[in-house]
């Protein structure tokens, strides 16, 4: 498996500036196929699949952080550089301010850390700015609740916020790497995530939630991968690893694949794929529970040169990881090149640079891979290759038999490549915004959702009674639920929940369902994690006179109709038995 560029959204000429802009925020809707990217003052929505512009909003000022809210349609909160909190309505094209600073000279930047949680269960927003002492909560409608300044029972420094995607429950992430739960109605506290002292965290920089366990995963300011399983009373820290020594900036998870990926503050992107619980009696090896997913690194230069994108020199560095919750999509945002940040480090490129560069790459010849950093990073060099991709191509070479090799000769060939991009790439803002995603040569339908294929039955004309007919609703899957999608009136809703209880340590995922139009009968296969396959069969009700309609399961891997009259279906057994 191996990431890929699905296209780049172009940004190049948003607002009508002569001057170059790069993406500095973006956030993709929670269930549609929708990408909001903030650059300069403008929030433009794009079609994921189609890279189509469908709106753009003039805001008023630059986006700090931003996330669509999971309470209406197609709305984007956003805080910007003037600390005001403003509501983005992309279908009537209008934006609102819903909180303004009590200091009007009060500014930020778009490189300050402020926190943003909101919650589907109430249409409201959380925010904080980093280290101070309160929370404060406002509505995200216009004429909605008023600001309300939140003193949580504990005086330390909030590093973080978020909230759970299902339940009412608010995290605060302080300093010394606490974590209390708080009740998003009575801000009452429901439990706390703390470590023993053997154990040394600074606070969560990044949140995620596995979308159908109880499973909360934190990554620390210290390079530290925790999960925590909040399924009852009494949390309990399922896994742990060391992702590095930088601090995670982003951590999300990727349905598609039940994966996890993690981004560290120094542009380092690493996959990771949760242990399966096989016995729910037995507690989970918290060491083991997290383990490299086979996954190539991800190439920069490849990412963006693909699908018509432009080469770009110097390497830029990841600033943030945006994923989709429920497509196999991400995006991608740079730091930027142009920015005061790195001019120490364009300083490097130059002619007098190159020599200082070359005689240190000289000296540390055969020097261990901790002492070229430093004297790299004393020079502000570091962006000549990855620090990631210098690891990769040293371990390809290392499983070549090929061990005299060395991370500066790395260097020194990265140095060399430099001096060739330096005259054949692009050095100006990235000022496209790169969708990528994950390939597997041997799975390429994964992406595709579990649903009917409702295409066969655009018959519109129909000769003996000169009637029109047209499907009224798509049908998919979302975890334990049948979901129906209206095709004239384009709303969605539950038609029939298939589960009405899981354990939660059980891990499951649909895989596929097959619809007989004849017998109106529902086979959905299930895969679980630790347990043998199940196939949901689900009557569909027709007639509005009848009894309501039923549901069943059978253990099996498989399912498929039989016959003319598809009156029969055959199950696969576990041993491939009919």
């Amino acid at each position: 498996m191996e990431w890929s560029t699905v296209q780049h959204l172009d940004l190049r000429h948003v607002g009508r500036s002569s001057k170059p802009m790069q993406p500095h925020a973006a956030a993709f809707h929670p269930t549609q196929a929708l990408i909001a990217a903030a650059i300069g003052n403008y929030i433009i929505e794009f079609d994921a699949y189609t890279g189509s512009t469908i709106s753009s909003i003039d805001i008023g000022a630059p986006v700090v952080r931003m996330s669509y809210s999971p309470t209406s349609g197609h709305a984007v909160i956003a805080i910007l550089e003037d600390c005001t909190i403003r509501s983005c309505d992309f279908d009537s094209e209008q934006t609102c301010v819903l909180h303004s600073p009590e200091k009007r000279a009060e500014q930020i930047s778009t490189d300050t850390e402020v926190h943003l949680a909101l919650t589907p269960l109430q249409p409201v927003v959380f925010f904080g700015f980093h280290r101070r002492m309160s929370v404060t909560v406002v509505g995200t409608v216009e004429g909605g609740r008023a600001p309300t300044k939140i003193k949580t029972d504990l005086k330390k420094p909030i590093v973080n916020l978020a909230c759970h995607p299902r339940l009412p429950v608010l995290y605060v992430a302080y300093a010394d790497g606490l974590i209390r739960a708080y009740n998003i109605h009575t801000y009452a506290v429901h439990y706390t995530l703390q470590l023993d002292n053997t154990i040394k965290l600074i606070g969560a920089g990044a949140f995620a939630f596995h979308p159908t366990l109880e499973w909360v995963f934190v990554g620390d300011r210290r390079g530290t991968l925790l999960a925590w399983d909040v399924s009852t009373e009494r949390p309990s820290m399922i896994g742990i690893t060391q992702v590095g020594s930088q601090p995670i900036t982003s951590v999300a998870w990727l349905p598609m694949w039940r994966l996890l990926v993690t981004l560290s503050k120094d542009g380092t992107l690493q996959v990771w794929k949760t242990r399966v619980i096989l016995n729910p009696n037995r507690p989970p090896m918290q060491a083991n529970f997290f383990e490299p997913a086979a996954i190539e690194s991800i190439d920069i230069p490849r990412i963006l040169s693909q699908q018509g994108g432009e080469a770009v020199y110097p390497l830029p560095r990841i600033r943030a990881l945006e994923v989709h919750s429920k497509l196999n999509l991400a995006a991608l945002l740079f730091v930027n090149l142009t920015g005061g940040d790195n001019r120490k480090n364009r300083a490097a490129y130059t002619r007098e640079g190159r020599k200082q560069l070359f005689a240190v790459l000289q000296s540390a010849r055969g020097s261990s891979a901790s002492v070229l950093k430093e004297k790299l990073s004393s020079l502000g060099s570091s962006g000549i290759l990855a620090d990631h991709q210098l690891q990769a191509q040293l371990q390809e070479h290392h499983l070549k038999g090929q061990r005299e090799l060395t991370i500066s000769d790395i260097a020194r060939k990265a140095f060399l490549y430099s001096h060739f991009m330096e005259g054949h790439a692009k050095s100006a803002p990235i000022s496209r915004l790169p969708l990528i995603t994950i390939l597997d040569a041997k799975h390429r339908l994964k992406e595709i959702p579990v649903c009917q294929p409702f295409h066969l039955e655009l018959n519109f004309f129909n000769k003996e009674n000169r009637v029109l007919h047209y499907p009224v609703r798509a049908f998919y899957v979302d975890g334990v639920n049948l979901m129906a999608y209206n095709l004239c009136s384009g709303v969605e809703n539950n038609y029939k929940k298939l589960y009405t209880s899981i354990p939660g340590n059980v891990e499951f995922y649909p895989k596929y369902m097959l619809y007989s139009k004849k017998q109106h009968l529902f086979l959905v296969v299930y895969e679980f994690s630790g347990a043998t396959n199940e196939v949901v069969f689900y009557w569909e009700n027709t007639e509005s006179q009848s009894a309501n309609s039923k549901a069943s399961t059978v253990k099996g891997r498989d399912a498929a109709f039989i016959g003319p009259n598809e009156n029969q279906f055959a199950i696969l057994d576990e041993d491939k038995t009919g």
